[in-house]
């Protein structure tokens, strides 16, 4: 090997001429393959072919060199790393999505306090209101209130259409015939507003009793109805000082719990004329 500037013979492996310290630039394999593409380099461009048409990700897949033709992996990697601090987000906005953040939490945690009262509620309703018991307390308070609207609500709707064919009436009518007749009853022999129960005993009747009910329901009022369940409740009830039990027959029509004794009353009510008549 000789150095290229003054000629002397040096070793293969020399960096620095011993003669005119001039620096000798080290041959590597990429630096031979350079060498060897350039003629075909500049064959391409006498024709009038760009090199780079051919391939043009090689420019991508190049990697950095330095001096003498020696990969420096280090000058890659800082650019990558500038690459990744351009892309470094505003403050503004990372505060922006942690406020998202939190409120997005804050809903949830309401979402989820709001669904547990109202499975709370739903139990206890079930508890203390439902099935038969919903149509218990319709029953009692009912006449405490001198509401019709929660009494009407006691019976079918076929039982209704009984009411209006027979009577020539209507469903507002009856509610406030009924109306009247529980207030001339608070009057005279109630407190109105004062009234409270106790549910005592309750026997569930077979079906053979609700058959029996339904051939009732069809004699009396002329109504094909069919009896699911059946339930025979007695009931404690207070007006204000005295105390007195009563049983009561609430029946499952579909799905709703009706009440056969709230049936009689009306049909009585409806024929005075909710005391009117008197």
């Amino acid at each position: 090997m000789n150095c290229e500037k003054c000629g002397c013979e040096i070793p293969e492996r020399a960096v620095i001429c011993p003669d005119c310290g001039a620096i000798l630039p080290r041959k590597t394999p990429e630096t031979e393959e350079k060498r060897q593409t350039v003629p075909e380099s500049a064959s391409a461009m006498s024709s009038g072919i760009d090199p780079s048409a051919e391939n043009p990700d090689a420019e991508e897949s190049t990697p950095a060199k330095s001096l003498g033709g020696t990969s420096l992996p280090f000058l890659s990697a800082r650019a990558e790393d500038g690459a990744r601090g351009a892309h470094v987000e505003d403050p503004r906005a990372q505060q922006q999505a942690q406020q998202e953040r939190r409120f997005r939490r804050r809903r949830i945690y309401w979402l989820s306090g709001i669904a547990a009262v109202l499975v709370l509620l739903g139990v206890l309703y079930g508890i203390f209101f439902g099935g038969y018991k919903l149509a218990v307390f319709r029953y009692v308070k009912g006449v405490d209130w001198c509401n019709g609207s929660m009494y009407v609500s006691l019976i079918p709707d076929a039982y209704m259409d009984y009411l209006e064919d027979t009577y020539d009436t209507t469903r507002r009518d009856v509610k406030d015939m009924l109306g009247d007749y529980f207030t001339y009853w608070n009057e005279n022999y109630g407190a109105q507003g004062s009234m409270s129960y106790e549910i005592g005993a309750v026997t569930e009747l077979s079906e053979a009793d609700c058959e029996s009910l339904s051939d009732t329901l069809q004699t009396s009022y002329g109504i094909d109805v069919e009896i699911r369940a059946a339930r025979q409740v007695r009931i404690t009830i207070d007006d204000g000082g005295s105390k007195a039990a009563e049983e009561a027959t609430f029946v499952k029509i579909g799905a709703k719990w009706c009440c056969i004794e709230a049936m009689e009353d009306i049909d009585f009510v409806v024929q005075n004329d909710g005391y009117n008549v008197w």
